[in-house]
């Protein structure tokens, strides 16, 4: 993996002493797993670095080494904008738009701090000072990860943070089930296990650590709520604010439901809507080459990759399901159609 400007990571880290690590909201494990990780290396270099999610992180990843000195904006302003205001460098990870982390957003928008972005989604629109931008990368924690190799910094990367790193790499790919074809990854996979993780008790916390309620939940998603639009290769998932206190909803429950109508032969496109009191919540997968990324920005104000984007919708849950319908079947005929004339 090359980098124009690693000379200007490795001096940024080492010039100065405090940092503070910034991710988005509802932070999945490569928000969490590259923040975490970045940050322990920062310390191993005898320097501070604190963590700052705007909201809590599922309390599935309450496992993961260093979380638990993190900082939540939404619940720890005060004590969080004392350390933006004090921070040498403020670092922008697996996110690209500081609007989509509201207040947070706005407070490090305002700090004076060098600022630093590493990420692997398209489109940055943030003004930072560096910017480690790759969005063939399957993860940020890779990013990072090699930021780190390429810049000198290996030696400091100890176990918790391969840990986390690894985390991070697995949880955005699906075990490596996508988004990973590239050897590099898998060159970077077998160097966080040279660095002594635990790859079973990792992969047991991930897979094996759910509450019977979020299996209940999923259940009704699958056999109550998907549909599967015009009898073509598209289906969709809505869950309303009271199913979802139905099954005592926390933050991170609905973390891969959205995948599971892809392991339907035919099925080509997946969504998942979900009413939130302050807004619709929209997620979209896909497999093979039909572009979600394209889909989610053009109707929702989204984004994200190829095969994995997400948007919101300001209007009721029936609206957005409605809004889906009509303009997923348009997008993905003019898509077919597009693409047919290429051949």
């Amino acid at each position: 993996m090359q980098f124009d400007n690693t000379d200007q990571f490795k001096q940024i880290i080492s010039d100065n002493q405090t940092f503070v690590i910034v991710t988005h909201l509802n932070p999945d494990g490569d928000a969490l797993g590259s923040s975490l990780g970045l940050a322990a290396v920062i310390q191993a270099l005898g320097k501070q670095a604190a963590v700052i999610t705007p909201d809590n992180a599922p309390t599935f990843y309450s496992w993961m080494p260093g979380i638990r000195k993190s900082l939540t904006y939404d619940r720890q302003t005060e004590e969080c904008d004392k350390l933006i205001d004090s921070a040498d460098v403020v670092v922008y990870l697996d996110f690209n738009c500081t609007k989509r982390i509201q207040a947070l957003g706005e407070k490090i928008e305002q700090s004076k701090a060098v600022k630093m972005l590493i990420d692997h989604h398209l489109y940055p629109e943030v003004n930072v000072d560096a910017a480690f931008s790759d969005p063939t990368a399957p993860a940020t924690c890779e990013l990072v990860y090699n930021l780190l190799r390429a810049t000198g910094f290996e030696e400091h990367i100890g176990k918790d943070a391969a840990t986390n790193f690894y985390t991070g790499i697995i949880t955005d790919t699906g075990a490596l089930s996508y988004n990973s074809s590239k050897p590099e990854t898998y060159l970077t996979v077998a160097s966080l296990l040279d660095k002594g993780i635990d790859k079973t008790h990792i992969h047991d916390k991930i897979f094996n650590n759910k509450h019977f309620r979020r299996l209940q939940l999923m259940g009704f998603c699958l056999y109550r709520k998907m549909e599967r639009i015009n009898k073509m290769p598209i289906t969709m998932m809505a869950l309303s604010d009271e199913e979802l206190r139905r099954f005592n909803y926390n933050t991170g429950d609905t973390e891969g439901f959205v995948n599971y109508p892809l392991s339907i032969k035919d099925v080509e496109v997946s969504a998942l809507i979900l009413e939130r009191p302050d807004k619709i919540k929209m997620s979209f997968r896909s497999k093979g080459e039909f572009p979600v990324n394209e889909f989610s920005a053009r109707f929702f104000g989204g984004g994200g990759h190829k095969n994995a984007a997400g948007g919101t919708f300001a209007g009721t849950l029936d609206e957005a399901v409605a809004r889906y319908k009509i303009n997923i079947v348009q997008f993905y005929n003019e898509w077919t159609e597009k693409n047919r004339k290429k051949k």
